[in-house]
């Protein structure tokens, strides 16, 4: 596998315009978010969910419009079933030992705040709240950052870099930076661990064969288990 980069394929958009595209709209979206979250119930808690969704929306569209399947960013049934659940867990072992070893990686050059999860203070103790966010994150978070980041913006940027085993890497890369990024009301520690979450996401995409279910299903089972921590927690004083 050489480094080249692939030719421009005629009549699409450039990979750079593609991102610019989607990036835009879910600013947007997040922008109009934050100036009527105080006029609707859960305005706050719900606060992101407009953008990654309008995100999703915008990257399926670009993706029919340029490719005419959505296919074309890792959305089709897995060959096999059987691996499936051995996919999600070693994805899932890997990401928890990433999340425990990388502050501790991290702690002898500065001192990393812990993310700030102040926003979901409301599922400790409370099984009705853990219970409805563990049902309803697949569908608002999975699912659409799956679609965006690891599906849509892999794609644009390995034909930005070039479909080489150089242009996989610092597609993995850009995509984890720009993951960790739109996480800042996490705080700088949110930052860096959702940038390292989007490493281990965009490496499992690409070991197993860029399909993009496989993802979504043990990033699902990721978020229940961030869920099933909060509830865990003593109530907020």
């Amino acid at each position: 596998m050489d480094d080249r980069i692939n030719p421009e394929p005629a009549g699409q958009l450039h990979p750079l315009s593609a991102i610019f595209i989607v990036v835009a709209i879910s600013a947007l979206a997040f922008a109009i978010e934050l100036t009527v979250a105080d006029h609707l119930p859960w305005g706050d808690e719900a606060r992101g969910v407009g953008a990654v969704l309008l995100g999703a929306v915008a990257a399926l569209w670009l993706t029919l419009r340029q490719a005419g399947t959505v296919a074309d960013i890792g959305m089709v049934r897995p060959k096999r079933w059987w691996p499936v659940p051995f996919w999600v867990l070693g994805i899932l072992v890997t990401f928890i030992a990433a999340q425990a070893l990388v502050p501790q990686m991290i702690a002898p050059l500065f001192d990393l705040p812990a993310p700030d999860m102040s926003r979901y203070d409301y599922i400790r103790g409370n099984a009705g709240a853990a219970i409805a966010m563990a049902l309803l994150l697949p569908l608002t978070a999975a699912i659409p950052e799956e679609v965006v980041y690891r599906g849509f913006l892999m794609r644009q940027f390995t034909r930005l870099y070039g479909d080489t085993r150089t242009g996989a890497i610092l597609a993995v890369l850009s995509q984890a930076l720009v993951f960790g990024l739109v996480h800042f009301q996490w705080g700088l520690g949110g930052i860096v661990m959702t940038s390292i979450m989007g490493i281990v996401w965009g490496v499992a995409f690409l070991l197993c064969g860029r399909n993009l279910w496989i993802v979504i299903i043990a990033h699902s089972a990721a978020h229940i288990a961030l869920v099933l921590q909060l509830y865990s927690l003593p109530p907020p004083s």
